[in-house]
């Protein structure tokens, strides 16, 4: 099984890499299901985000979409990421700052008392129980952020991965996302069902001269044709 599961990694990537030999969405299809019924998760992994929990008796191109085009995101996403943990930084020291004051800190730390004892804050203490409540809304606000931000450049880091594989500066590099849908009619238990597969591949310029790396496409999604 093991020499199997090598033999068959070793075709996948010869198939993949070469573009030219042949078109090359006919070529991850077959082997997308060839590895899918032989539960190979480690050749489908290395080229697919997506797998299928059925086993498929045969698998029909019907269609291959034309290509769609915009630029990578993984720089911009990046970007954002950065921007907002400066931004979440910023606030913790604005509060800091504010909440160190002379005149502020004895007054924060009774509104903090009153609050834990879940006192109500006299009038003379509510402009300090507003701002500190505003820094600690935007502290959440922007922790909430960083967070979407991050799983958003784990995710696309991801799917460029897949294509180009790991790249020192992958982060930065601009380019192209590539993307074509192919309808399939895949025989699943006897009966013919019609699919939509999903694929994408990254054009990344590795320099300022304009040249283009290697780049593969990958399985992004597959689903039933409604």
């Amino acid at each position: 099984m093991r020499e199997r599961r090598t033999a068959l990694a070793a075709a996948l990537g010869l198939a993949l890499a070469g573009v030219a030999c042949g078109d090359a969405a006919t070529s991850v299809v077959d082997h997308y299901f060839t590895a899918l019924n032989a539960n190979d998760t480690t050749t489908l992994t290395s080229f697919a985000s997506v797998t299928l929990d059925k086993k498929v008796d045969s698998w029909k191109i019907v269609s291959i979409g034309e290509e769609t085009r915009w630029p990578v995101s993984l720089p911009d996403l990046v970007v954002k990421r950065m921007e907002l943990e400066a931004a979440l930084a910023q606030n913790k020291k604005d509060f800091r700052v504010w909440g160190n004051d002379l005149e502020t800190y004895p007054k924060l730390e009774r509104v903090r008392e009153l609050q834990k004892a879940e006192k109500k804050i006299p009038k003379s203490l509510q402009p300090i129980a507003e701002k500190s409540d505003e820094f600690n809304a935007r502290d959440r606000e922007l922790k909430a952020e960083v967070s979407t931000a991050k799983q958003a450049v784990a995710v696309e880091s991801r799917n460029t991965e897949l294509s180009v594989g790991q790249i020192e500066g992958l982060e930065t590099l601009p380019g192209e996302v590539v993307s074509k849908t192919v309808d399939l009619d895949l025989t699943i238990d006897g009966q013919v069902q019609p699919y939509v597969m999903g694929l994408r591949k990254y054009v990344l310029q590795t320099d300022g001269s304009g040249a283009r790396m290697i780049s593969r496409w990958v399985v992004e999604r597959l689903d039933p044709k409604s």
